[in-house]
């Protein structure tokens, strides 16, 4: 009987099927893109509101409020997309 060779071994950390992929090193920064930009608008109303509240008047405030965190968002979402460009 004639020994049969054994199947190669893997090198560590080849445990992925073919069509896996691990992520790669600015992945992360894309996965936090929504977290980042609701993070602004929420901060941009809840300071407005605030001031709204505290200086008496409409929600002018909480409407310039969530206009800078917009503005905010989308300058984030820009300055990151833009070092993978």
């Amino acid at each position: 009987m004639e020994d049969e060779p054994s199947p190669p071994s893997e090198p560590h950390g080849a445990s992925e099927s073919p069509g896996e992929k691990a992520l790669g090193p600015g992945a992360m920064a894309f996965l936090t893109l929504g977290v980042a930009a609701a993070g602004s608008l929420v901060a941009g109303g809840l300071i407005g509101y605030l001031v709204d509240d505290w200086a008496g008047t409409s929600p002018v405030f909480t409407l310039v409020g969530l206009g800078v965190g917009i503005v905010a968002a989308v300058m984030m979402t820009v300055a990151r997309v833009r070092k993978y460009l």
